[in-house]
């Protein structure tokens, strides 16, 4: 466990990436170099400085700024295949792209302008946000500790901590929530604030390279251009673009685990004894069983681009109830055929493969434990029982939305 204060993150020399296809085209390429460093079992329990500079390096956590504010402006259906296709090299590098691509988007509501282009100046040199909302202790995560008070003074003074703050100890800027006397704020802090501590501590047995650790926040005075205050219920849609990203990692993690056991059977595997063939890869049960593994992988990739097909006509028709609903289907649908995609090839690629496949040397479990622990953010039973609700007792489909909207109609400032 390691513990950094006020350090400032590698310096960046991003490219700028002018079309989509470049976009994916990059993520491609940058995909190959990842890969070969997360099948390095060296690299297990090493942080991800590397690959975190390729993502900044490369333009592609850039895409999502809009072109009216200079940026590439991508698409849904961009952004989610540049994620999955990080995924499929490494699922917690995969998740470092995720949860920045979501705090990047809201920075564009609740800060000035100054704070806005600041921010965007950033991003587009190759800065990255990592996220502090979740914490541990409490009744459940919206059961909040870290508070934003007034001082006596006047200054407003941030105390608390984090945990699961995905990619904070390797970003520029972290996103963060807490309780106050007035509501629910979001706070943004630089790395190198005074008061500011981000721990290494995620000890997981996978997502290592997601560094989703410990942010320790003590007595902190806030510039108050940093702080977004909520203005409104949050969208019934708000949470479909973290939830379509999970499904990209969840679905790039399946293609990962498939493409490596399609390449250890090619290479290593030895055929049954009974098999009467000469190479593992020539067995009529495994093909069938790698056939199995594809249809469940084709499915989640089709139904995650359907999904965010949906997301950029919802994107255009914001307030269209119909295409709101389809939405929130669409992306719980492709969030459960990943989470069941990445589970099963994962796990299920070593009945093929054989005993010598489970050796660290090949690393191949990294598949599997990245999916286990992936597939636990967010249970995919509340997912289907939205959608056997809407079509069982024809309830609107939903997310916790309105559980965060409820509690920010108390005024999430009682303390937990």
């Amino acid at each position: 466990m390691s513990t950094a204060h006020n350090n400032s993150s590698i310096e960046q020399q991003a490219q700028r990436l002018h079309s989509e296809a470049q976009a994916i085209a990059t993520a491609r390429e940058v995909a190959v170099e990842i890969a070969r460093l997360a099948a390095d079992p060296a690299n297990n329990n090493t942080l991800p400085w590397r690959q975190a500079e390729l993502l900044s390096q490369s333009g592609l956590t850039a895409i999502g700024v809009p072109k009216a504010f200079g940026g590439l402006g991508a698409s849904v259906q961009t952004i989610v295949e540049t994620v999955r296709l990080i995924s499929v090299a490494d699922g917690g590098v995969g998740q470092l792209l995720q949860i920045h691509n979501v705090m990047l988007r809201g920075i564009f509501t609740g800060y000035t302008e100054a704070v806005r282009d600041r921010l965007i100046a950033d991003v587009l040199a190759g800065k990255r946000f990592g996220n502090a909302l979740a914490e541990v202790g409490g009744k459940n995560k919206f059961s909040l500790k870290t508070r934003v008070e007034r001082r006596e003074d006047g200054k407003l003074v941030l105390n608390g901590s984090k945990f699961y703050s995905t990619g904070s100890y390797l970003a520029e800027w972290i996103s963060l929530t807490a309780a106050s006397d007035t509501g629910g704020a979001g706070v943004l802090l630089n790395r190198n604030t005074p008061g500011l501590t981000l721990v290494d501590d995620w000890e997981a047995f996978g997502q290592n390279n997601s560094v989703s650790g410990t942010v320790i926040f003590d007595n902190i005075e806030l510039d108050e251009d940093y702080i977004a205050r909520r203005e409104g219920p949050m969208k019934r849609t708000g949470l479909t673009f973290p939830q379509i990203l999970h499904a990209a990692i969840d679905t790039g993690i399946a293609s990962g685990a498939l493409s490596a056991a399609v390449d250890y059977l090619k290479h290593h595997a030895r055929p049954w004894v009974e098999s009467n063939v000469e190479r593992a890869n020539e067995e009529p049960h495994i093909i069938k069983q790698i056939g199995e593994y594809a249809v469940a992988l084709r499915a989640a990739e089709s139904l995650l681009r359907e999904a965010a097909q949906v997301f950029d006509r919802h994107n255009l028709d914001p307030d269209n109830k119909e295409l709101q609903d389809e939405l929130i289907l669409s992306v719980a649908t492709a969030r459960a055929h990943s989470d069941g995609a990445s589970l099963k090839i994962s796990s299920d690629i070593f009945s093929l493969l054989g005993a010598s496949s489970t050796l660290s040397k090949w690393n191949l479990d990294r598949f599997w434990r990245n999916a286990r622990v992936h597939t636990t953010h967010d249970p995919i039973r509340w997912r289907l029982h939205h959608v056997g609700n809407y079509y069982l007792n024809g309830i609107d489909p939903g997310e916790y939305t309105a559980i965060l909207n409820a509690k920010q109609a108390e005024g999430a400032s009682r303390k937990a």
